[in-house]
This record gives structure tokens, sequence and C-alpha cells, in this order.
């Protein structure tokens, strides 16, 4: 019996754990992404698989205007000191976390920088629609109508 309350213990103490890590999480969705909406998860790569893709994608940008792209790194957002302009950043490290590459997203809740965001260097999933755009004549890329999820903890 002392066996049964034991295990009947752990269990719920576990459930409570799952549950109160579930409530901690943020995530904002405007719009959601439902997962068949995405049409290229790199959050479940490796670092070496996910980095090369990333590279395919800045080679040849045209291939991916307009798909549904997901992506796990962390965060990162800067101020260009000379435009006053900010940008969101979740970067990706290859294997060795030696190099990573920086993918922008545009996080469909606005640009309101007052409100809640992860901390630099906390892990996000991004998943955003692939798009180019030109800026001083150089062309860059980014997930825009992005939804950002990240832990509170």
């Amino acid at each position: 019996m002392k066996k049964t309350v034991t295990l009947c213990c752990i269990v719920l103490l576990a459930l409570s754990a799952l549950f109160f890590s579930a409530a901690a999480e943020e995530r904002i969705t405007v719009p959601s992404y439902a997962e068949s909406a995405v049409d290229l998860d790199l959050s479940r790569m490796t670092g070496t698989v996910m980095y090369a893709q990333i590279y395919q994608m800045a080679v040849h940008p045209e291939e991916y205007i307009g798909k549904i792209v997901r992506l796990a790194g962390w965060f990162d957002l800067f101020t260009d000191s000379a435009t006053g302009l900010v940008y969101t950043v979740c970067y990706i490290p290859d294997a060795s976390a030696c190099c990573a590459q920086g993918v922008e997203f545009v996080w469909a809740g606005g640009d309101d920088f007052s409100r809640d965001y992860p901390q630099p260097g906390q892990d996000i999933i991004v998943t955003g629609r692939f798009e180019t755009y030109f800026e001083n004549d150089w062309e860059y890329m980014r997930l825009a109508d992005a939804e950002l999820i990240w832990s509170k903890e």
C-alpha cells in the first residue's frame, strides 16, 4: 500500500512539474502556424544541417520566398546606430559552436520593444514566412509575421 501511495505521489509531482513548466512558456501567436503549415522545419535538425540549410537559403533565396520556416536558436536584438532601427535575430550555431548564422525575424505582434522579449542569448523557436528585402542596395533575408516561443524560466 505504501508503495502505491508513494508511486501516486511521484506521478502527481511529475505531472504538476510538467504543467508548471508549460505554463511558464511564453507564446505570442499572431498568427499561429499549424504544424502542417510549416514548409521547412529546421528546429529538429542538428546544428550542422541547420547551419548548412541556412547557408543555402542565403545563397538561393528565390527558392524559399513565401515558405513557412521554423528555426531554433538563441535570441538577440540590436540597434543600428546609424539608423536607429532595431533588428531581432535568431542565431543558429554550427555543431562546434564556433560559428553562427543569424536570421532576422519580424515578430507578428509588432515592434513594441517595451514589451516582454526573451533575454539575449535565450533559446527560442521562431516560425515565419521567408522573404527578402533591400536596404541600402543590399539584399537581406528574414522571417516575416513570425511566431516566437521561449521559456520564461
